[in-house]
């Protein structure tokens, strides 16, 4: 059958043409429609609830509306985790979605939970369901130039304005510029002296600054509405509103008692770029937009901007998203034509140039039959869809190597035609080529099983391998035979395509090498196999126990290299924005000395420290320090951050400082605890936090409970009680006079602009004013706040954390690698510290968070699809050696080749991390290949008695010699560009491409030399003595 069917295609060359025609043009059609993108597009399976809360604190957002959400939510079907945060004036619920549940009927069910709640706090606003877009960034844009930050941000809007009407780009965010404030300033003498309250004016405002429909009139011709438009959008349009004094009925306006202004938000801290203040616009991209499109219109408008405003303002692209992509494109198309390159040079070795050129007409088939698949399947070309094909890239040759060296023996050793070369050759190893595909393909199904996040990146890794080899196996079994039996290179003389003395001379040296230099070495291997299986095994032992002794480095996740170095300064929450700024100057021009220490005068560069930008999120400082080119200098931005760290020196008024990149999956070191007990938590993680500082190593200890702002907490005295004042009223006067009251929004254009009332800046800046404000009662008398209230000062908490309903904890720390090894920290932690902490806590438990917990959920997540896929591996496997023995054998090769994965990452200096373990689960199906072919020529030549074992195991390994070496030197050439690369996000592709071919390399020494001895022992050995003892036995009874 499977003869009748090569036969056909082989003869009907112009159908075989045909279908690879099909092939690359459907490739080329779809990958000119497939969009492009940094990372892959994923939907977030998870829903957010929102709920703005103004002026509350931690405690009330948490008692008024988390804890009520939560119960609410408590028990729906298809929800997993809860998690949840309290903070001042906000608080927000996020949701796991279980995988089986659509979105869409899990986004109904916690819509109507949350709304269905009835008594949330009257001044908290409406929540605020969704599930989150995952937008990524094309760039990050820094505008600034002499001139005001009004003009910037009149500027930035129309480069918002001009990138949006083109259709390409549908999200820009901008930071840098805060919402507008119109500002009354009313002065607590002029309340007295007119009898009102910060309200009364609030009132007054809202009451004549608006746009009101008072219905229609229905004339005999027509309607007419009644309509009022009286809002103002001005700060000078508010002066002359009416307010109603309380004493004699008075009328003054709105100017005679207050200062009306339009400004910035006071305690506001701005952007900077090399010292100068700066807007930043960050270009978003969604599922469906192309990121190489828009960083092309990016640098178009950039251009036209600069050009329009005569070097007014200038636009920089401080941060480029696209440069990974891009280079993993050029990576790629690299990779295709290096790896075209390096088969035909080891193929025209070994065998002749034209069968190479055959051979390695897989790959632009098998990539184009890939790009078609990815296309029917919505992928996008993205780092990881890449890495897919650039891993599988040295791999799609493997089989046509096999079939295409099959064929040119068969035709060298028989003299067949070239038809009849290409279906005997074809037979030969078809079977065998086909097992070790498609063990391959199997070896990839963990990767579709992966847990949350990191199963959106894995999954579209291993479609492009599979898919791939789906096509390379139809291009080697169909295509290659059909291109062959009508080809030259079976008939052309060795030399043909390279000088025949040098080809020759190229033919013996080969034949030298497999003849007197392998094959005595083998002959001597199977003759003293048991020794040499020994040796070996001990070999494994010692790299195991190295491993196991910490002498080789492990780390959940690599450190990624960052394109800049960064400085983290987390500062108490409600500090103020001149002393933040301070603190910001400082770190920066302590940097920048520190530039200087490593200046590279003789390469142009008086500061390694080229530019910084700096912003404040929430409570934390970010300072971003770009390098000169890493080709340039001969340190790490990481080894440069160590070191920086330290001339940095203290902030007193900061609570922590970090210097360093973030990690990808959270810290190595993370830690939960959770309880009802807030005092337990904050007591355990005291506790752990001192125990952590005891080891060597560990750095940059914080935790997410940071102190809040200063709470001026009031109580209400009998004589306030006796005036008829509720706590009520005197907490909402002072509130509204020293924090503010919010009257109104206004909507002018794009800009929301706020109206607060409140005390000038002169009139609340110390407790003593506090003391002397006048309390109006409800008789219009005005008492000093200090006789009718007493009052005490307490920091408040920032942050309330919940998960699952108990309040939560967590601390997180960093690792310096070069003092201390993750593994030894971990197994203190497990063993001593945390029981340590525990035992002097009641009521708390704990649970390991960040790293350590991702790598655990991921790891779980494919347990049962790794153990699934060893089983499958081993049936196919089974169906074609059918022996249990010899199965179990290629089986057995897999965790062999982890030895040589490991030994890789010792080689180059790498740490083992989880990423390692993703490459030697794809290990697990290339490096069986080899082993497979040379098994089933084994069997070939004894079946039948053609031939002894020992006899069988050596012409095995002299035939298979070639293509196993030919398979490996192109699947390791391959991954070669990608072990040695250094961008951002190819870093962490590193360990994966290190484990596969350093693996795949140790995988080919135990084929040649170690797999034949193994066989002997199998088929010859043990049979002698089982038999052996039988006969021990049976001599024994008699």
């Amino acid at each position: 059958m499977l003869k009748k069917y090569l036969e056909f295609f082989i003869k009907h060359s112009v159908i075989t043409n045909w279908i690879m025609i099909v092939i690359l043009l459907a490739g080329a059609v779809s990958l000119a429609s497939l969009r492009v993108r940094v990372m892959p597009k994923m939907e977030i399976q998870g829903v957010q609830v929102n709920i703005p809360f103004p002026g509350a604190s931690a405690r009330e957002v948490e008692e008024g509306i988390i804890i009520k959400v939560e119960e609410n939510l408590r028990g729906l079907e298809g929800l997993g985790r809860i998690y949840s945060g309290s903070q001042d004036g906000y608080g927000w619920v996020y949701v796991e979605i279980l995988p089986s549940v659509e979105m869409v009927k899990a986004i109904d069910r916690i819509r109507n939970a949350v709304n269905s709640i009835a008594s949330y706090p009257a001044n908290a606003e409406k929540p605020v369901i969704y599930q989150d877009t995952m937008w990524q960034r094309v760039a990050m844009l820094t505008i600034y130039g002499d001139t005001d930050l009004l003009t910037l941000k009149r500027i930035s809007d129309d480069f918002r304005d001009e990138l949006t009407k083109t259709g390409k780009v549908s999200q820009i965010q901008s930071f840098g510029t805060p919402p507008r404030e119109i500002i009354v300033e009313v002065s607590p003498t002029n309340l007295e002296r007119y009898g009102l309250t910060v309200a009364d004016i609030s009132t007054a405002i809202r009451a004549t600054n608006l746009n009101i429909s008072s219905g229609s009139i229905m004339t005999r011709r027509e309607t007419i509405q009644i309509r009022s438009y009286e809002k103002k959008y001005e700060a000078e349009a508010l002066e002359n509103i009416p307010i109603k004094s309380s004493i004699e009925g008075r009328t003054v306006f709105l100017k005679e008692i207050a200062n009306i202004r339009e400004q910035w938000p006071d305690n506001w801290f701005y952007e900077e770029t090399d010292g100068k203040q700066t807007i930043d616009l960050h270009v978003m991209y969604g599922n469906e937009e192309d990121v190489l499109d828009i960083a092309k219109l990016i640098e178009q408008k950039i251009e036209e901007f600069e050009t329009r405003y005569g070097g007014l303002i200038h636009i920089d692209q401080f941060i480029r998203d696209t440069d990974d992509l891009e280079e993993r494109i050029f990576t790629l198309v690299q990779n295709g034509l290096l790896g075209l390159f390096m088969v035909a040079l080891i193929l025209s070795f070994f065998l002749n140039l034209r069968l190479a050129f055959w051979v390695a007409l897989g790959i632009p088939i098998s990539f184009m039959g890939t790009f078609f698949l990815q296309w029917l399947m919505g992928i996008t070309i993205n780092e990881m869809s890449l890495f897919g094909l650039i891993l599988v890239l040295g791999i799609l040759v493997d089989d046509g190597i096999v079939i295409g060296e099959a064929i040119f023996s068969v035709r060298e050793r028989e003299g067949k035609t070239g038809s009849d070369a290409a279906v005997a050759g074809t037979l030969e190893v078809i079977k065998p080529v086909f097992i070790s595909v498609l063990t391959t393909m199997v070896a990839f199904m963990p990767f579709f099983a992966l847990y949350g996040d990191l199963r959106n990146y894995t999954w579209q890794i291993a479609f492009g391998i599979v898919a791939a080899l789906a096509f390379s196996l139809v291009e080697a079994s169909i295509i290659l035979p059909a291109h062959l039996a009508h080809s030259k290179a079976l008939t052309a003389p060795p030399g043909e395509g390279v000088s025949s003395p040098l080809r020759r001379k190229l033919e013996g040296k080969i034949n030298h090498f497999i003849q007197n230099i392998y094959g005595p070495i083998l002959m001597r291997i199977m003759e003293y196999r048991w020794s040499v299986v020994a040796a070996t095994a001990a070999g494994i032992l010692v790299m195991a126990g190295a491993f196991a002794g910490t002498h080789i480095k492990a780390q959940f996740f690599p450190d990624i290299e960052a394109p800049f170095a960064q400085i983290r300064i987390e500062l108490p929450l409600g500090i103020n924005s001149e002393i933040a700024s301070q603190i910001r100057d400082e770190a920066i021009l302590r940097a920048l000395e520190y530039g200087l220490t490593r200046a590279q005068p003789e390469d142009g560069y008086d500061n390694v420290i080229l530019s910084h930008h700096s912003w404040m999120g929430g409570n934390t400082i970010r300072i971003f320090l770009v390098l000169i080119p890493a080709e340039d200098r001969d340190y790490t931005v990481k080894s440069f951050s160590d070191e920086l760290s330290v001339a940095l020196g203290e902030f007193p008024d900061a609570e922590n400082v970090q210097v360093g990149t973030n990690s990808f999956g959270g810290s190595p070191i993370s830690v939960r605890f959770l309880s009802m007990d807030y005092d337990a938590l904050l007591k355990a993680k005291n506790l752990l936090k001192e125990d952590l500082r005891q080891i060597d190593g560990i750095k940059d200890i914080r935790d997410d409970t940071p102190l809040g702002t200063n709470e001026f907490v009031v109580t209400l005295k009998p004589k306030g009680d006796a005036l008829g004042l509720t706590l009520y009223d005197v907490s909402n006067q002072v509130r509204q006079g020293f924090y503010g009251q919010e009257v109104m929004r206004l909507q002018r254009g794009r800009d929301e602009v706020k109206i607060w009332v409140r005390f000038p800046e002169t009139d609340r800046q110390s407790v003593a004013q506090m003391e002397n404000l006048k309390i109006r009662t409800p008789q219009g008398n005005f008492v000093p706040f200090k006789e009718i209230a007493n009052y005490h000062m307490q920091r408040s908490l920032q942050r309330i954390r919940h998960e699952d309903g108990y309040r939560a904890v967590s601390i997180h720390a960093n690792m310096d690698y070069t003092k201390n090894d993750l593994a030894v920290v971990q197994e203190e932690l497990n063993n001593k510290i945390i029981p340590h902490v525990l035992s002097q806590v009641d009521g708390v438990t704990t649970a390991f968070g960040g790293q350590n917990e991702f790598v655990k959920r991921s790891t779980d997540s494919i347990k049962f699809t790794l153990i699934l896929a060893l089983v499958v591996m081993f049936t196919i496997i089974l169906f074609l050696v059918k022996s249990y023995g010899q199965a179990l054998l290629v089986i057995g090769l897999i965790p062999l080749g982890t030895v040589g994965a490991v030994a890789g990452h010792a080689l180059l200096g790498l740490p083992v991390s989880f990423l390692s373990f993703l490459g030697i689960i794809a290990l697990g199906g290339i490096i069986v290949n080899d082993s497979v072919v040379l098994i089933d020529r084994y069997n070939n030549l004894k079946r039948g008695g053609q031939l002894a074992p020992l006899k069988a195991v050596y012409t095995a390994g002299i035939q298979r010699f070639r293509p196993i070496v030919m398979t490996t030197l192109t699947t390791a050439a391959g991954l070669a560009p990608l072990i040695f690369q250094k961008s951002e996000g190819g870093q962490f592709l590193v360990p994966m491409a290190v484990s596969v071919a350093f693996g795949v390399i140790f995988g080919t020494f135990l084929t040649l030399f170690m797999l034949p001895a193994v066989l002997l022992i199998i088929d010859v050995d043990l049979p002698l003595m089982k038999e052996t003892i039988r006969k021990y036995f049976r001599g024994s009874d008699g």
